[in-house]
């Protein structure tokens, strides 16, 4: 160094703080020192420019296992924007780039010790294949958004020396970069590992849409994707892969899945055979916000069964008028090409007053859901009343203490507890009263062993907190008085395709039977029996509701002989109803070359009518002679003969069902097959009432998460598809 080159330094602040030093010293007689004042200095950002990326890649030449985990941030169609820095693709964090990999190898070592463990096992075994690739190609990594500071000045160089027209110099070397007009790259691809550009894109699809199915499907956010233990899961399950992003997700996958899904269904209502039913659930979401979901159930041309097609789900505002709702159906029949006359009846499961007059006034059958007034009266008239909330509580507070006890770590008290809680319902979920009605269930079934394990157990407890005998009486009390309640969910939710016609026999054997009081009752549970006995009969008091459901009920094979209740001698028979429907659609006309076939195979169930044969003595005659003249009957002739014709058919099973029982029938009774469709009608409101108790908890629970503008379309894709499969 050249000595004449002397570094000068400005003194004058340092002197005058030294001169006043030996003052103070000689008066204290110790030397103290004068601290400056810290000054924090802002770095200089004037430099620094912030960008967005959207992928994570590195050149395929960087053969270290190490960046399996890490990545260049480059744009959306993979143009790296900076070497300088690196992203972590499992907890997005960065850290400069100093051209190797030693920083890689300690991030992981500090963070992430188990995907380190598993690459370093894996490393030598993938060393031979990632050798050979010599090209100047990029690996795609993940999809991921982000932002990173980029030096402006640095940058500007690395671009003109490293990239031509979006390709990159494959003889970088950390500050050393070889001059571009000496060498040209090849053109930057994107690939996954050995295989090429077509397979390429087939496989990004393939995990796309995988990812996309399980958002819908399970209801997740679509916030999940950009969770960092999501994308740490796909990157340890297969890597590298596409993750698609939030925005993609719902600003374009799933809007495009939402039109794809409501062609589907369209083309199926068109091709309907029936008139059109409704569903309509109310129900609310985390944000105390009140929706209604709307579904439609009818039969198809060429398929057997019913179809339960999900069309909209609405945000219910409390100030909306009757008129208003009104507007809202008339669209929505509009929207998915449903002639409003051809809507018959509603399955409600709704307590809106301004919904329930718009639908009445356009003459609708408002059936209340089965399902929806026995969750309203099991908590409102058991688990929400003073008494039984009580002892509910206690026991929530039981099972609580029991399960976060110390002692459990013994193995003698630990497979007592384990053997009760095994028992108990993993999740309890007041929307869905049978939860609560098993955790009550478990609790009487293991009694004694509770009752064991809190007076053995130090856990602590308050005297207002500990269970009594006459608190064990209302449990019992509870459970045994709602167990026919829990009996009739459980048969709608079992039943394959839950009919209408299920309602009335339920309702029926529950109100003359098992809600019957009886003398050995409690005082609780006579009165608990009387108010559900009540509010059922009031329910479907109304006299439309009762003659549809008494149709229905003689309309379906298995209870064509239900006998009629005391009271409902008003009610139409099915030949009255028949009779209203020919006069206002007219009739079918028979053909007049019988179906000999037809003929053959019903000749034998003759024998098999012995049950029922004597109640219809005429109806042997009748089709002893298979050649009727159909066609020169009167109306009121071949009316008749068609319900002879079904009721001399022998009573189905309770497993069979009913849809495909009629389409046996067609043939013989056109007319009635006809009656029979239109009250061919789904029992619940919606096909999530049908789901597993657990699967059911879980559906409401993540339903009531998604946010409002993704509402509609994931609930809609959600149930579509999960009918169609």
């Amino acid at each position: 160094m050249n000595r004449n080159n002397k570094i000068s330094i400005d003194l004058k602040p340092f002197l005058q703080t030294t001169s006043q030093t030996p003052t103070v010293a000689s008066n204290n007689g110790k030397k103290r020192k004068t601290k400056r004042p810290y000054t924090k200095t802002q770095p200089d950002r004037s430099n620094v420019e912030t960008v967005s990326y959207q992928k994570l890649v590195v050149p395929k030449r960087m053969h270290s296992p190490y960046w399996k985990y890490f990545g260049f941030p480059a744009s959306e169609v993979g143009v790296i924007l900076t070497q300088d820095h690196i992203i972590c693709m499992l907890c997005k964090k960065q850290f400069a780039y100093k051209s190797n990999t030693t920083n890689l190898k300690v991030h992981l070592q500090s963070r992430h010790k188990t995907e380190l463990m598993v690459l370093e096992m894996g490393s030598s075994k993938d060393c031979s294949l990632k050798k050979r690739h010599v090209k100047n190609e990029l690996m795609l990594l993940a999809t991921s958004e982000g932002q990173v500071d980029i030096n402006k000045s640095n940058n500007k160089v690395k671009q003109q020396d490293v990239y031509v027209q979006g390709e990159i110099s494959e003889n970088f070397d950390g500050e050393n970069v070889t001059n571009v007009n000496e060498q040209t790259p090849p053109p930057m691809s994107v690939f996954y590992q050995d295989i090429d550009n077509s397979s390429c894109d087939m496989i990004s699809k393939v995990v796309s849409d995988a990812i996309t199915e399980f958002v819908i499907t399970d209801l997740h956010l679509p916030d999940i994707v950009e969770g960092k233990g999501f994308q740490r899961l796909i990157a340890t399950l297969r890597s590298p892969c596409e993750i698609p992003g939030k925005y993609k997700l719902e600003q374009d996958i799933i809007p495009r899945i939402y039109e794809t899904t409501r062609a589907t269904v369209l083309n199926s209502i068109a091709n309907s055979c029936s008139t059109f039913a409704l569903g309509i659930e109310e129900w609310t979401c985390s944000s105390l916000n009140d929706y209604i979901t709307i579904s439609v159930f009818f039969q198809q041309l060429d398929k057997e069964g019913l179809c339960i097609k999900q069309l909209a789900t609405i945000l219910c505002n409390p100030n909306r008028t009757p008129n208003e709702w009104c507007g809202i159906l008339g669209s929505l029949f509009v929207n998915w090409n449903i002639n409003i006359n051809q809507v018959k009846t509603v399955i409600k499961a709704f307590t809106n007053n301004n919904l329930d007059a718009a639908l009445r006034t356009q003459g609708f059958i408002l059936i209340p859901c089965l399902v929806y007034e026995l969750q309203n009266l099991c908590t409102k008239l058991c688990f929400e009343t003073e008494e039984v909330l009580d002892v509910l509580t206690k026991c929530r507070t039981v099972s609580a203490k029991l399960h976060h006890h110390n002692a459990l770590t013994s193995v003698t008290v630990q497979d007592n507890v384990v053997q009760v809680f095994n028992s108990f319902l993993s999740r309890e979920y007041p929307q869905i009263w049978t939860t609560t009605y098993h955790y009550l269930e478990r609790f009487v079934q293991r009694k004694d062993t509770i009752k064991t394990l809190c007076s053995t157990l130090d856990i602590g407890f308050f005297p207002h907190e500990l269970l009594t005998d006459k608190d064990w009486s209302v449990i019992e009390d509870v459970v045994t008085t709602l167990e026919p309640l829990k009996v009739t969910v459980t048969t709608l939710s079992e039943e394959k395709i839950p009919l209408i016609s299920l309602l009335k026999p339920l309702i029926n054997q529950l109100t003359s039977h098992h809600l019957k009081s009886k003398p050995s009752d409690s005082c609780l549970a006579s009165n608990l029996k009387n108010a559900f006995a009540n509010q059922l009969n009031w329910k479907y008091n109304n006299i439309d509701v009762q003659t549809f459901l008494h149709i229905s009920t003689l309309l379906d094979p298995r209870f064509k002989d239900f006998p009629m209740i005391e009271g409902e001698e008003h009610l139409p028979t099915i030949k009255q109803e028949l009779v209203k429907m020919v006069e206002s659609e007219g009739s079918v006309t028979y053909d007049a070359k019988p179906n000999t076939s037809e003929i053959d195979t019903n000749m034998p169930k003759k024998t098999r009518v012995s049950g029922i044969g004597f109640l219809l003595g005429s109806v042997a005659n009748v089709r002893s002679s298979p050649i009727v003249n159909k066609e020169n009957m009167s109306l009121e002739d071949r009316l008749n003969l068609e319900i002879a014709q079904y009721e001399s058919e022998q009573t189905p099973c309770l497993e069979e069902c009913p849809l495909l029982w009629w389409s046996r029938m067609s043939s013989k009774c056109q007319n009635l097959i006809r009656l029979a469709r239109k009250h061919f009608v789904y029992a619940l409101s919606g096909s999530s009432s049908k789901l597993p108790l657990e699967l059911q908890t879980l559906y409401y629970i993540k339903r009531s998460q998604i946010n409002q503008e993704l509402m509609d379309k994931m609930l809609f894709i959600n149930a579509n598809i999960a009918e169609n499969n």
